[in-house]
């Protein structure tokens, strides 16, 4: 991960924007990185579910770096893109910013999510690249 950008911009597209609301925290008033990695899941399946045409499920999630702790009231935007297709699997970078009033944008993490197409059954198909 590139945190160290002079003036970074997300990179993909936006693919969900939710508000860090106090029922997604912690005891000390952190919001829980499980319900961020939830959030950054959905986003992810929605780019896999596009690409290869129909359901999909997460096979494995890279590395995730949480770099500072969200504040309740942050506006989440993620992004997202397709950055391979398989016979049957995807893999998705995933992009979170954070976004406090009067405070501005900053990348909270980045990881990649790889998908693989199923069907109905739950069995392994081929994915059909309906990306382009």
């Amino acid at each position: 991960m590139d945190f160290d950008e002079q003036e970074p911009n997300p990179e993909g597209e936006l693919i969900l924007r939710v508000i860090a609301h106090p029922r997604f925290t912690n005891a000390l008033g952190d919001i829980y990185a499980g319900w961020l990695l939830d959030q950054m899941d959905q986003a992810a399946a929605q780019v896999a579910m596009r690409a290869s045409g129909g359901r999909c499920a997460t096979v494995s999630i890279d590395n995730v770096d949480f770099v500072a702790p969200v504040p309740v009231g942050s506006e989440i935007s993620i992004y997202g893109e397709l950055e391979d297709i398989g016979r049957s699997s995807m893999q998705i970078r995933i992009e979170v910013w954070i976004s406090e009033c009067g405070k501005g944008s900053s990348k909270s993490t980045e990881t990649r999510f790889v998908f693989v197409a199923i069907d109905s059954n739950g069995q392994i198909r081929q994915a059909q690249d309906h990306s382009g």
